[in-house]
């Protein structure tokens, strides 16, 4: 917004807040694999958060985060997006419920508190997104199946979608907002064609076909924000 609007010491002032604070924080919370809840030594310090790429999900959604714009190395978000799938999708309900909140690095869920144990389905339609953008497709998918199937063909709430349910299809705060955000994985899929140049399809399976189509069909598919 600086740079739009030419005020050169107001750029200058917040790029040094933000070069200092992403330095502190790959320093203090990149492990390796994905970034820590926190830096304390509570144990649940090391828990691995569902949503803890949503900083590099709002930058993509807005057409940034990537070269000069980029605050969180690539590399490290996808590592992440990679561990959050393997643990706290596929190690948690047989990958069948989407992403639990917290999940410890040994694979058992982090109970320290109740939100630590739920699935949040706003949250896991936005990592899926996040996935999506980061070329994680299928993955990204799969995450996004486990809420679908859940709300709607176990818990039978397909138009009331709660805010949260755990393992036990224990349940709460029914026709939230939050689950709204499963509008940006179709923002996502079209920030992917727009970049390819090609049209993706969905198919049953939850592939994605990125293959030109040579006559091009009017649908709701094909419909976009503006």
């Amino acid at each position: 917004m600086a740079v739009l609007c030419g005020a050169q010491d107001v750029q200058d002032k917040f790029s040094s807040i933000l070069c200092r604070g992403r330095e502190a924080y790959e320093r203090l919370l990149w492990n390796g694999r994905y970034y820590n809840y926190d830096s304390s030594s509570q144990p649940q310090s090391r828990s691995i958060m569902s949503d803890q790429c949503a900083g590099q999900w709002f930058l993509r959604a807005c057409g940034l985060g990537e070269g000069d714009t980029e605050v969180f190395p690539t590399l490290h978000v996808v590592r992440a997006l990679q561990t959050i799938f393997e643990l706290n999708v596929q190690a948690f309900a047989g990958g069948a419920m989407g992403a639990v909140n917290g999940m410890q690095p040994h694979g058992v869920p982090d109970r320290s508190s109740v939100q630590s144990d739920e699935v949040w389905v706003g949250v896991v339609y936005g990592l899926a997104a996040t996935m999506i953008q980061e070329g994680l497709t299928r993955e990204g998918f799969r995450t996004a199946e486990g809420c679908y199937r859940t709300v709607w063909e176990r818990l039978g709430l397909a138009f009331q979608t709660p805010e949260a349910y755990c393992q036990q299809q224990v349940f709460r705060s029914l026709a939230y907002m939050r689950p709204l955000s499963i509008w940006a994985m179709q923002l996502a899929l079209q920030q992917q064609q727009h970049k390819k140049g090609k049209r993706p399809v969905v198919t049953q399976g939850t592939r994605l076909s990125t293959e030109p189509e040579h006559e091009p069909k009017k649908s709701w598919t094909n419909l976009s924000p503006e």
